[in-house]
């Protein structure tokens, strides 16, 4: 490497560091002995470790959610939306994900950050499913329950096969989508009347 690194290749090396060793590594001078530069590098595209701290998290931010929400709203229909969208979350390593979680416990930029994505996530969730036809009284709880279901394949650490991951899409979709929004609609009108009077 030269010493002409730019701020985004620091940022980009930074979340890749992550991933693999945990936020412990995120040090300036750890970082530019591995890139082989000097920390005047680092020093010359961020203020100080909090700046370029706060920098990675919103490229893990921008990358992870933002990016990945642009990408599926050029689906076409609601449900090809939400079938991208399972099989992005789970076909893919979430190593990154665990290592910011991780991060989040120590750092309060990085659990704001989390917890800030996480709602984004489970809104666009439920925007989806709502857009799609399920009912907006249980809309909230499958998005909820889908975000649930992404965590656990996140922290459980293991590739699902192809063919596997295709059974389990299916069987999410189902789950979430159904003909729901008809049977939940009679579900919650029914939880609504109230008995004849005799």
């Amino acid at each position: 490497m030269t010493e002409r690194l730019t701020a985004q290749d620091w940022i980009d090396f930074a979340a890749t560091t992550l991933a693999r060793e945990g936020f412990d590594a995120l040090k300036a001078d750890v970082l530019a002995r591995k890139l082989g530069v000097s920390r005047g590098s680092f020093y010359w595209h961020f203020t100080d470790l909090g700046d370029f701290h706060a920098r990675v998290i919103e490229h893990w931010r921008q990358t992870t959610t933002e990016a990945i929400i642009t990408d599926i709203e050029r689906h076409g229909p609601r449900e090809q939306r939400l079938d991208a969208l399972l099989r992005r979350a789970l076909g893919h390593s979430a190593a990154l994900e665990i290592r910011m979680r991780a991060w989040a416990d120590a750092n309060p930029v990085a659990a704001r950050a989390v917890a800030e994505v996480d709602r984004r996530r489970r809104d666009y969730l439920e925007r989806l499913l709502a857009e799609a036809g399920v009912a907006p009284s249980v809309a909230g709880a499958r998005a909820q329950l889908l975000y649930w279901t992404y965590l656990g394949a996140a922290l459980s650490r293991t590739r699902t096969p192809a063919e596997r991951l295709d059974q389990i899409v299916a069987e999410l979709k189902l789950l979430a989508l159904g003909n729901a929004s008809h049977r939940s609609a009679g579900l919650d009108d029914a939880r609504h009347r109230r008995p004849p009077k005799r």
